[in-house]
């Protein structure tokens, strides 16, 4: 994508104004989602459905180095029918991770993401990792962003895409690991097998 002429000032001037004054440190999140190498797919997909996130970073010795989405687990795992349960992280993880600085501006964030064609980055401070900042992080900040971060936007819409077309309203059974449809009962997401094992049925 090239950025030139077509840019009214209004929206240069957004820009300039946030690549002066908003660092990756204001929008990242803080608490970071992690899991060792050696975890199972099962227990990753398992805590990223508790925490409620998209993302798990992968560590060795306390050390980050990868990340899991949820589409690696639906494109690595899920499409080429593994058990969820006999694969670890370590398999499947993307790496090396993709870091960047609390101190770095956003603008700069954004054209990192654009680069290297991923949604987000994972911000060390030094040896610490700190946070991890997403592509909606940063299109939530402000209006003058859309146009540099349309490949951003275009990322997010493909992943979003594929999620849906491989099922993710669907899910992976918590007892068993099986990907398929899923009822919630007492606070368990279970495949129909599971459920009448334990003696529910609907």
């Amino acid at each position: 994508m090239v950025l030139g002429a077509q840019w009214d000032l209004e929206t240069d001037a957004s820009i300039n104004e946030i690549r002066k004054e908003m660092s990756v440190r204001e929008v990242m999140t803080s608490n970071v989602v992690v899991a060792n190498i050696n975890s199972s797919v099962l227990e990753i997909a398992r805590e990223m459905i508790r925490q409620k996130v998209g993302s798990v970073i992968i560590t060795e010795d306390d050390d980050p180095v990868g990340i899991i989405t949820e589409a690696d687990i639906i494109s690595k795992v899920v499409v080429n029918n593994m058990v969820p349960s006999t694969v670890v992280a370590g398999k499947i993880m993307s790496s090396p991770i993709i870091a960047t600085k609390p101190s770095t501006n956003v603008i700069e964030a954004a054209e990192q993401m654009t680069r290297c064609n991923i949604r987000r980055l994972a911000v060390i401070d030094g040896d610490r990792m700190v946070g991890i900042i997403t592509d909606r992080d940063i299109l939530t900040i402000s209006p003058g962003l859309n146009t540099i971060l349309e490949s951003l936007i275009e990322l997010h819409r493909d992943e979003s895409n594929f999620v849906e077309e491989s099922g993710i309203e669907r899910g992976i059974c918590q007892r068993c690991g099986a990907y398929t449809d899923l009822t919630l009962m007492n606070g368990l997401m279970l495949c129909e097998d599971c459920k009448e094992e334990e003696g529910y049925y609907d």
